[in-house]
């Protein structure tokens, strides 16, 4: 325990932590530090000299300061930790417990964000996602929602959801109608999640402290590393969820709908509508 205290002692520092930012960044000289945190050579000087005495940073023969491989390890986990930290109040109103370990080491790639703090706006921004879809769209949610969607799906594009295994057979029937019959579909026992994401940018809502869903707030990104971490977040659960669908649902494609909806979606899959698609 008095190593980790005297790790976190070295990281307590917002300056000693802005260093090692900077020098993970690539190797500088003492006088190009201090410029870039805007204090005297010697505060800097007397920073580097405890993440030096403290195994994460090395001087060089070239006079610049450079990351030991101790200190490249511990810098990797700042990220995450810098996320969950600026979105402090959002993770104290939050549950996080559904997401596997590995992932939440990784949470920081999702630094690079948009917080989307309204229902009807997280709800328009997903919608927007799957119109933006081209190769392909990937989807987790405990309840199938009735977007609207203003372009033809590709015929060339990959679809996967994964429902809750209670969904109503209402609800698994929208889905069909919404997003085709070749859909892939599969189940988990429960979905908290709610994630969407497609080639070129994704979303994702964590459940609140009771385990549900929470469509009042989340976060869209559209730069790689977000896009990476939800679709490999994704995959995790597909590898994880059933193929067999739940006990009770509809064995007809439209058999969940309303009436109107099922004649429908029996001749064309989806309503036409101005040359676009609606789902009514």
């Amino acid at each position: 325990m008095e190593e980790m205290a005297e790790v976190m002692f070295l990281l307590s520092s917002g300056d000693r932590l802005k260093l090692l930012s900077e020098i993970r960044g690539g190797d500088l000289r003492q006088t190009d530090l201090a410029q870039k945190l805007s204090v005297t050579v010697q505060e800097t000087s007397k920073h580097l000299g405890r993440l030096s005495d403290g195994g994460l940073i090395e001087r060089g023969p070239n006079s610049c300061y450079r990351l030991t491989s101790f200190g490249r390890a511990v810098s990797e986990m700042l990220p995450s930790i810098g996320f969950m930290s600026r979105n402090r109040d959002y993770f104290l109103a939050h549950d996080t417990s559904s997401i596997p370990r590995e992932f939440m080491l990784r949470i920081g790639e999702l630094s690079e964000h948009s917080y989307v703090d309204h229902v009807t706006n997280v709800l328009t921004e997903c919608q927007h996602l799957l119109g933006m879809a081209q190769e392909y769209f990937y989807w987790i949610i405990d309840q199938p929602l009735p977007w609207s969607i203003n372009k033809p799906l590709s015929d060339h594009m990959s679809i996967e959801l994964i429902l809750q295994t209670d969904v109503p057979n209402k609800a698994y029937g929208l889905a069909r109608n919404m997003l085709g019959p070749r859909a892939q579909v599969r189940y988990a026992d429960r979905v908290s999640v709610s994630l969407a994401v497609n080639e070129r940018m994704a979303g994702i809502c964590f459940p609140d402290l009771h385990g549900k869903t929470d469509f009042s707030c989340g976060f869209i990104g559209y730069g790689a590393e977000f896009q990476k971490w939800c679709f490999d977040l994704f995959g995790y659960f597909w590898e994880n969820s059933r193929k067999v669908r739940p006990s009770g649902a509809s064995q007809g494609l439209f058999a969940a709908a309303d009436p109107e909806l099922e004649a429908t979606g029996r001749k064309t899959g989806l309503t036409q509508e101005s040359g676009g698609l609606k789902l009514r």
